[in-house]
C-alpha cells in the first residue's frame, strides 16, 4: 500500500469535526476542551507553513517549510517539550489576541486533562472563542 502524504490541514479539520460531535453529545466536556485544543494545533500547523519566522534565538527571521522543522530548530536553540515550542511560536508569531487565546485554550485544557475533568460553562465559552478566533485566524492566514 503507497503511504499518504501527512496533511496537518486535514488533519485540524478532522480534529475539528471531532469536536463538534463531542460537542453535540453535551455529555464529555473534558473531551470537548480538548478537542478544541488539538484542533487549534494543527490549525497552527496547517494553516500557517511555510512561512519566515521568528527564529527560536529572536535575532532574525527564517524560512520555515513545516512546523515541524520549526520545532527541530526550536528544540535545538531552547529545548523544551513539543508544547512549548508551540507556545513560542504562536507568541511570536501571531497577534497578541490568538497568543491569549491559545494560552487560555491551552491553559484550560491542561486543566481538564490532568487536574479535573468537570469543566464548568465559563470555561467552555472561553474554549469555544478561543478556538473560533484561532481557526478565523489560520484561514485568513493560510499559506
Amino acid at each position: 500500500m503507497a503511504a499518504r502524504k501527512y496533511n496537518p490541514f486535514d488533519h485540524a479539520t478532522h480534529n475539528l469535526n471531532a469536536h463538534k460531535f463531542i460537542k453535540s453529545n453535551g455529555n464529555f466536556k473534558d473531551w470537548e476542551v480538548t478537542t478544541a485544543f488539538y484542533t487549534a494545533l494543527k490549525f497552527f500547523e496547517g494553516s500557517l507553513f511555510p512561512n519566515q519566522y521568528v527564529h527560536p534565538d529572536l535575532s532574525k527571521k527564517l524560512e520555515f517549510e513545516s512546523y515541524n522543522e520549526y520545532r527541530r530548530t526550536f528544540n535545538q536553540f531552547i529545548g523544551g517539550t513539543p508544547h512549548e515550542a508551540m507556545k513560542f511560536f504562536v507568541e511570536h508569531n501571531t497577534t497578541q489576541e490568538i497568543w491569549y487565546s491559545y494560552k487560555e485554550l491551552y491553559d484550560i485544557c491542561h486543566f481538564s486533562r490532568y487536574k479535573n475533568y468537570q469543566i464548568d460553562k465559563e470555561e467552555l465559552e472561553i474554549v469555544y472563542t478561543s478556538l473560533e478566533a484561532i481557526c478565523q485566524y489560520c484561514i485568513q492566514n493560510q499559506q
